[in-house]
């Protein structure tokens, strides 16, 4: 059921699951962290039925949470238009915490029901996302590993301030629109 005609940029993360361009962070659950204590006392007790349980309930809690946000999202909002990030990559680097989130899964959920729904899902290509601010385009926010660490930062040309995820959300919707010279579509449904 359709609720809304809205457009939203959607900019993966870690710390937050997401992070919406009408300013809404939505809380990563953590379903692995929170399992984490008695799953690796199964593990260290060579306890192998325990264990496959374990897993399955985490996986089963991280499926209907992707399974309710996809469908809250898809009522929302005509155009959804997602940053498609190398997660491969980025879990060599970061490990278990981009696992537990499954972005690819839930990537996966809102292209099918936004084809059911008729709607459009675009997932784009997240160069720059993150430092090219949302008000002027300027190329002058934090780059490469050491930037993650900037949450927030002041555009040189324009003055603007920016949360980073928020700004990189932004930048997502503003692509998926086509109103960007920066990356490109990667794939439309």
């Amino acid at each position: 059921k359709h609720t809304a005609n809205n457009s939203i940029g959607i900019d993966p993360g870690f710390k937050y699951l997401l992070t919406l361009s009408d300013g809404t962070k939505i809380e990563h659950p953590r379903e692995l962290e929170v399992s984490a204590k008695r799953l690796g006392k199964a593990q260290r007790g060579r306890r192998k039925k325990l264990t496959a349980r374990l897993h399955e309930r985490i996986s089963n809690r991280r499926k209907d949470r992707n399974h309710k946000l996809s469908r809250h999202l898809v009522s929302e909002n005509e155009l959804i238009v997602f940053s498609a990030d190398r997660h491969k990559a980025v879990a060599r680097k970061f490990g278990k915490s981009v696992a537990s989130s499954g972005h690819a899964q839930l990537r996966q959920m809102l292209a099918y029901k936004s084809t059911q729904s008729g709607r459009r899902y675009v997932e784009v290509n997240p160069a720059f996302s993150t430092k090219t601010c949302s008000a002027c385009g300027c190329l002058s926010g934090p780059s490469g590993f050491s930037g993650l660490v900037v949450r927030q930062w002041v555009c040189l040309d324009c003055g603007a301030e920016h949360d980073r995820d928020l700004n990189a959300a932004i930048n997502t919707l503003i692509a998926g629109l086509g109103q960007s010279h920066e990356g490109g579509l990667r794939h439309v449904v």
